[in-house]
Formats: C-alpha cells, structure tokens, sequence
C-alpha cells in the first residue's frame, strides 16, 4: 500500500465524519472547538486560543485561500456549506512551510474535488436553510458548482432578545475545465455576511428603528491553474478579495490582490520536495461619517487604523525525506517580507515612514516509527506575524508594523499510538514562546495597571502595546472514526499560559487618606497568568447506531474558569489573577433517523442541541465598593483583604441553541 503519512502534529478528520460530532450542527469547521490545544473565549462562540496564542493569531484557509473568519455571528454556522468540505486539518503548532504569516495554529480546509455526476444536498432548520448542487458537463471535461446557505434567526431570536436583530448568508461557486489529463482550470469564488443590530426609540418622534450595531462582509475569488506532472503537481492562481467590518459610525474595509505559486514533486522514491512562493497587496481603509477635517483629527483611529497599503512577498521550500525506512525528516524554511506605507495625508505630525520587516521561519519535524503500533512525532517552528487585533475582524488590520513583528518558537514532542478496536491516541507535549505579541487581553484588561490611555504622540493604545508569554503543557487525542457504529473521542488539554507584564511596584504605591490612588510606580516584569489561561479542557463525545436509520450521539465539554485579580476601587490587586472563576460545563446531543431512497438518495430528521442542560456561564466579575479605607500611606501590595471589593460571577446565558431539521443528499 502506497500513499502519504500525515505531517507530524496535524489533526486531519474528514468531511463526513465531523458533520456526525453533537453540537456542532453539521459543520466541519466547528469541529474546532472539540480538538487539543483549543481554549474558547466562551463556550459556543468561535473565537478560540490555540496554545496561549489569541484568536487573531491562528490562520483559516479554504484551498490555500486565507479568509478572515471561518464562522458567522454569535454561535453560527460556518461560512462554507459543509457539503463542499472534504477535510479539515488542523495545525496547533509547528506546521509546514506552506503556511505561514500566523504566531498560533492554523485551520485549512479542503474542498472536495469536481463530481463526475450530478448531485446535491441540502438542508432546512429552524434558523436556516442550505442547498448544494454540481453537475458535470462536455462529458465529464468541465464541472460546475453552486451552493450557499440563508439564515433567518430573526424568526426565534425575538423570543430570547426582543430588541436585537440577527441575519446572516454565505455561498460558494465553482466552475472547472480539463483541457486534458494534466491541465485544468478552475475559478472557485465565496462569500459571507452577518448582521447585528438592535432596536431603539427615537426620542424625539416615538418612533422605531434599527441601531446597526455590527456588521462583516467578505468575498474571495480564486483564479487556478493545475498542471499535473508525472511525479508531482504545480498550481498558479490569482486571489481577489474585499472584506468589510462597520457599525452606524463606520465601516473598515479591505481590498486583496494576490498570487501564489505552490509545486509538489517527488524526486525520488525516498523524497518529496514542496515548494511556492506567494505576492499579496492589502489596502485597508477607515471610512466613518465624519468629515475630511475630522479625518485629520489625531486620535486612535487615525493611528492604529490608519489608510495604507501592505504588500507582503513569501517564498517557502520544505522535503519530505525518508531517511531510513522508519524514520522521516522534514527540513523547510519560508522567508515573508512585509511592507506597509500610509496613504493618507491627514496626520502629517504623525505619519510613520514606511515600515519594513523580514522574518525568516526554520521548520523542523520528524516521525520515527518505533513498531508498527507506536510513532514518535516531533515538530518545530519559528513563525513571524504583523499586528493583529486580539480577534479577526473582516477589513480591520492593525497598522504599526514599524513596532516589529511578532513572533513565536513553537516546538512539540508527541507519541502516537495504535490501540484495539480501531482507537488511535495520540500523547503531545508542548512548548510555546511569545515574543513581541500583540494581546489585548494582557494590555487592556487589568492585568497592567499603566495608563493605557492613548498618546497622540506615541500612539501606545493598548490595542498596540506588545507583551511576552509562553504556554506549555500536555494534549490527549484518543478516538475512533466518528463514521463507525460505536465511536468515541476523548480530547483533553493541561496547559498553562502566561504572560510578562508591568505590575505596580510593591514599594512605592500608596493611597491618600480617601483611599483613592495617589502614586503607583511601575514595577519590573512580572509573569502571571493569561487572561484565558483555563488549566483543563476536556471533550468526550460518543455516538451510537442504533439501526434502522437511527443514530445517536453525544458530548460532555469542560473547561475550568478563567483567572481573575481582587479588586480595590475598580483597580487589580496583587498578587495579580491568583484567584478563579467557576468552571463550566455543558453538554450538547443530536439524534438522527436516515431514510434511503433509491440508489443514492437519502433523506433524515436531525434533531440537535447545543447546552441542553440549560448551564450558565461566569465570563467575567461584578463588583462593588466598600467606602472603607484602609490607614493612609499604606502600601499598594499590603492592603489587607477585608478592604478589596465585593465581587461576584458575571454570568452569561444560558446560551442554548437547539436545531431541528430536514436534511436530504442525491
């Protein structure tokens, strides 16, 4: 048997398997949250840390096409009809030299390839509804593709919310050639949109109306040569896009042109050599309501959102080499160039020279294969990303590339192994450093008490400062093919994630006689715990066949509560983050009755439930003042305890989605 191992640390799980994973209504993508290494923001929201690295700092692409956000709104679906998916690979770390550009994981999803007949599915649930179709023509030489999906939550949300307004849609196209048996052409465009506002009166007339309170857009284009070669396979394409985030004050927009070049060929029975190189133009841009002479007015938005044009320039090469016949070497390195010059004329005091940085990115891994049962896998890489915001949002980049890039050592050792009835596990250990990172929840969320109020001759937002970290810990993987008529997953996540920060010095912070801060000295770095740091991330889930068409599945998930400081007038208290939320669990089910009908055909009812125990969630801590002050002069690290705040959980939920629904295939 001949084919091709799987890259050391890579989760890959197919299509078909991950629609069956409860709670995750069908979707590949949102298979994300059930997979090691993957911390929430909050349960249900797909906005995830991956190995301490914040959600800005992991990569989505669809066929080597990057986009902003795999997932709409809230708790929604994917922005890619599931149908489409063949497979999706998810690196947490040290992945191969064809990715790049991001400081945390990646998640790439493969499209599957043209059918050689006509087919389609869809679907219909409470909150929205999905249709596929292709269909083959010129005797099976060229194939076309439609899909999308609508979603009109507005019908149950005013249930729940009364005042707000939800919409959301996404589709895909597809059209291929084969001139012959080694060239094709192809072009592949999809899009996606969300909608949130809620409704107010207008004071002055009664009347109501709709308070747009955000809103994304994206849409890609991809242009695709494919030239197959004896050993090997070569694809060109050219990338268009536009993205597009805004509110009633504005909207931040995005325009993309790029080309990639990506070459795989095997050189000899022992090595395959991959290769490519990729040019990507960016421009961004703020447009809001005010004025032009306003749009000179030096403030926040101005800085950190400033009108530019980014060009970025990468090359990568990498080889699969079977050194001995159990063990297999990849040595790769990519190199990016990034650009970024301001186009404006508005902030003339303050208009940065163009900015230029080059990162260079060795990658390592290594599979040794110990018995045909046990597998060492090891993987290392040195990844380079530019300012991000703390989560992707369509359109908005975070300009300062002048402050450098930031960057991450990224380095695993894992052991896999092949256990009875068809289970795999796989045990990682990893490591982590963060150098030069931009996380917002380290510089604008308590854990440094500086003054993070923006300078206009410095620009130090908060959003821009950088910071320090590490993660390390330990990944279980034990699970058997979700497509089986007994199956099991088992993912769990030890970690620990920190960062370096600033603290009020211990010495010199004291209070005046009304217990309100007089003077707090900054103090040398210190490491405490990331804001999300969540210590145990667990997933099981089990699904059953019961027979006759009917399947049945479920999924318990943990985490525990994320840190928090105590608290003395609104202000953090060291020792910083030492105390807990509570921890949360939930679990989510989805029955299944099949119908076949003909050949191919099937029809089935899917009934689903995301949180069916109704559990509520502590994001966060509400506190009130004491009005009782502490002796004067008393330092800031030795106020005692029975002066801090009262808080309590700041509790969200329950967030609950149920799904009922018709899904059909041919």
């Amino acid at each position: 048997m001949r084919g091709t191992r799987p890259e050391a640390g890579k989760i890959s799980v197919g299509g078909a398997e991950v629609r069956q994973v409860p709670g995750a209504f069908g979707d590949a993508f949102r298979m994300m949250e059930a997979l090691p290494g993957v911390t929430p923001i909050v349960s249900g929201l797909p906005f995830f840390f991956v190995r301490g690295a914040p959600p800005g700092n992991t990569g989505y692409f669809i066929d080597g096409v990057r986009v902003p956000l795999l997932y709409h709104l809230a708790a929604g679906p994917s922005v890619i009809h599931p149908g489409l998916v063949d497979r999706v690979d998810f690196y947490p770390g040290g992945y191969p030299a064809q990715y790049g550009r991001f400081a945390g994981g990646i998640l790439a999803g493969t499209t599957r390839p043209p059918a050689d007949e006509f087919h389609g599915e869809g679907n219909l649930r409470l909150l929205d509804a999905g249709l596929l179709m292709e269909t083959p023509f010129a005797d099976g030489r060229g194939s076309v593709l439609a899909s999308g999906r609508y979603g009109y939550p507005g019908l149950i949300l005013p249930l729940f919310a009364p005042k707000n307004r939800l919409a959301y849609w996404d589709y895909q196209g597809r059209v291929s050639w084969k001139f012959d048996d080694r060239n094709t052409v192809s072009a592949f465009w999809f899009g996606s949109y969300d909608y949130l506002a809620e409704i107010k009166t207008d004071p002055a007339n009664g009347n109501s109306y709709e308070h747009q309170l955000f809103s994304t857009t994206f849409h890609r284009l991809d242009l695709r040569f494919d030239h197959r070669f004896d050993q090997g396979n070569l694809r060109v394409a050219v990338t268009l896009g536009t993205d597009k985030s805004g509110a009633d004050t504005g909207d931040a927009t995005s325009q993309m042109l790029g080309v990639r070049a990506e070459l795989e060929e095997k050189l000899s029975p022992d090595t395959r050599m991959r290769a490519g190189a990729d040019v990507f133009f960016e421009h961004f841009d703020l447009l809001n309501q005010s004025t032009s002479q306003d749009r000179a007015t030096i403030n926040e938005e101005n800085i950190l959102y400033a009108p530019r044009n980014d060009l970025t320039l990468g090359a990568y090469v990498d080889a699969v080499w079977r050194l001995a016949p159990r063990v297999e070497v990849v040595p790769g390195l990519r190199a990016d160039l990034f650009t970024s010059r301001r186009t404006d004329v508005g902030v003339v005091a303050l208009a940065e020279p163009p900015a230029t940085e080059l990162g260079i990115d060795p990658r390592l891994a290594v599979r040794v294969t110990l018995t045909p049962k046990v597998t060492l896998a090891s993987a290392f890489g040195i990844v380079h990303q530019a300012p991000s915001l703390i989560v992707p949002i369509p359109g908005a980049g975070l300009a300062k590339l002048s402050t450098g890039l930031q960057t991450a050592v990224q380095m695993s050792q894992g052991l896999e192994l092949s256990l009875p009835g068809d289970f795999t596990a796989t045990g990682t250990l990893f490591l982590n450093n963060f150098l030069n990172l931009t996380d917002a929840t380290a510089t604008c969320l308590g854990n440094d008490v500086n003054n993070n109020t923006v300078n206009p001759a410095k620009a130090d937002s908060c959003l821009s400062q950088r910071v320090r970290g590490r993660a390390y810990g330990m990944e279980i993987l034990i699970k058997r093919a979700l497509t089986r008529r007994i199956t099991g997953w088992l993912s769990y996540t030890l970690s620990r994630s920190t960062r370096e920060t600033n603290p009020a010095s211990s010495q010199n912070g004291f209070y005046d006689v009304a217990g309100f801060i007089q003077h707090v000295d900054v103090g040398p770095p210190s490491t405490i715990l990331s804001e999300f740091d969540r210590t145990h991330v667990l997933n099981v889930i089990g699904a059953y066949d019961l027979g006759n068409g009917w399947r049945a599945g479920a999924r318990f998930f943990f985490y525990t509560g994320r840190p928090y400081s105590n608290q003395f007038f609104g202000n953090p208290v060291p020792p910083y983050n030492n105390l807990r939320l509570p921890s949360y669990y939930r679990i989510d089910v989805r029955l299944e009755k099949e119908w076949k009908i003909g050949q191919k055909g099937r029809v089935s009812f899917i009934l689903e439930g995301l949180n069916v125990t109704l559990n509520k969630e502590a994001v966060g801590v509400q506190c009130e003042q004491q009005f009782t002050f502490p002796p004067f002069g008393i330092q800031y690290s030795n106020i005692p305890p029975k002066y801090y705040d009262r808080c309590s959980s700041d509790e969200v939920g329950p967030v609950t989605i149920p799904s009922i629904g018709l899904e059909g295939a041919f």
